[in-house]
């Protein structure tokens, strides 16, 4: 009988050992899981720099860089720009914001110019110069088609994207050859083209001041890019050949798709362009209390919030931006507003469900290791062997061993010492 009571007894606490160790090796795998994804998430979110000039206009003070997108029947070109930062411009004042410099010399805000910045000597590879004593950058984009020709060669149907501002400052490409040209640029027939057209045109990527024609005008190639690879790229709008253009010359030369134009009329010869269009606008500036930035830029548009939306891109992929993308799911994705986003921000959209899906996956693993150390301890509580008392005198039987442990050795170094 006794021998039957300890056989039953030794496999009890097998039984619980084995499932003390599957609970911990759940966890340790549900812990490197979690890590894992963690790792993804910084990795994909590195891979899209377009989404963090923010972070590289200044490690000083805190900017917010927010991108404007208007609905394609509306009427926005240059002079919409403008009168838009103008009023932003006034709207900063208004805040209180001012320079870095006039910062740390103790000046208030007072009414100023603001210029964009000249990128058009950055050099191959090189980080764009910025200017000191500035408030904010900002560029502006639209969407089209150009037919280009060199020689007996012909690429129809190029997409092709329109750009003025620090374009190239947001979007850092990676070159391969040349630089990129700047939105002061006084000539406009600069371009910046792929490696696919470069070498569809000329048969090779080392082209830089190369000419090519666009509506029989000459245009230079300032500069080739790398293609931007990838499923989430070629899903986004990056399936063919792209070259970027001034936006000048896209309104004279090319095809606008992107949103409303007018004719207008360049001389007296008749010539004319198609102005209009503009369908992207981002701006990076100082942000002293969170979403401001996306506030003012807001109302200097002047426009109900049925025809833009605005996205402020520097906090997107933070964990309560994420959240708000998975309590949105399955609503975000009906869309009541006719904008033609362009390639960088329906693959930023991309991954934002991407990256929503890894934090909804990051969560359940902790949520279920919380609970079972919740069971756990539950579980021991239940079936506890002990008392509060127990412990308490536990505890001071282990106290009062210690201190007479310690007084012990003291007096043998006591005693040494005399022997000495």
């Amino acid at each position: 009988m006794k021998t039957e009571k300890i056989i039953t007894f030794i496999n009890r606490i097998k039984d619980r050992a084995l499932k003390s160790k599957k609970i911990v090796f759940l966890v340790i795998l549900l812990l490197l899981v979690d890590l894992i994804l963690g790792l993804i998430t910084r990795y994909l979110t590195g891979i899209l720099p377009e989404q963090h000039e923010a972070e590289r206009w200044s490690d000083e003070r805190r900017m917010a860089q927010v991108s404007v997108f208007f609905t394609e029947d509306q009427l926005i070109d240059e002079d919409f720009i403008k009168k838009m930062e103008f009023s932003f411009g006034q709207q900063l004042i208004l805040d209180g914001i001012v320079s870095e410099e006039d910062e740390k010399s103790g000046k208030t805000a007072q009414p100023q110019i603001i210029d964009t910045i000249d990128v058009s000597d950055s050099g191959s590879g090189e980080e764009p110069v910025k200017e000191e004593n500035r408030l904010f950058t900002s560029c502006y984009s639209a969407q089209g088609l150009t037919t280009m020709k060199f020689e007996g060669k012909t690429a129809e149907n190029v997409t092709t994207i329109g750009v003025g501002g620090d374009f190239f400052l947001f979007h850092p490409l990676e070159l391969v050859n040349g630089q990129f040209f700047g939105g002061n640029d006084l000539m406009k027939d600069s371009i910046v083209i792929d490696e696919d057209l470069a070498w569809q045109l000329f048969g090779s990527n080392d082209v830089a001041g190369q000419m090519v024609t666009i509506n029989e005008v000459p245009h230079y190639v300032s500069g080739v890019v790398k293609r931007q690879e990838g499923k989430m790229r070629e899903a986004s709008g990056l399936t063919d050949t792209v070259a970027y253009i001034s936006y000048d010359s896209l309104c004279k030369y090319g095809t606008i798709l992107s949103g409303r134009t007018k004719s207008v009329q360049l001389s007296e010869d008749g010539k004319t362009a198609n102005v209009g269009g503009i369908n992207c606008y981002e701006i990076v500036s100082p942000n002293p209390v969170d979403g401001i930035v996306k506030k003012d830029i807001s109302d200097s548009t002047g426009l109900d919030q049925r025809y833009i939306s605005v996205i402020d891109n520097t906090d997107r992929f933070s964990f309560f931006s994420l959240i708000n993308v998975i309590s949105t799911f399955i609503t975000r994705s009906m869309w009541d507003k006719a904008i033609f986003y362009p390639y960088w921000e329906n693959t930023a959209r991309g991954y934002e469900d991407i990256l929503a899906l890894i934090l909804l996956i990051r969560l359940v693993c902790r949520a279920v290791i919380i609970l079972m150390f919740v069971g756990t301890v539950i579980n021991l509580y239940r079936h506890k062997t002990w008392t509060v008392s127990g412990v308490v005198n536990y505890l001071s039987d282990k106290k009062y061993d210690y201190e007479v442990r310690l007084k012990e050795k003291k007096e043998n170094k006591l005693k040494k010492k005399d022997e000495e």
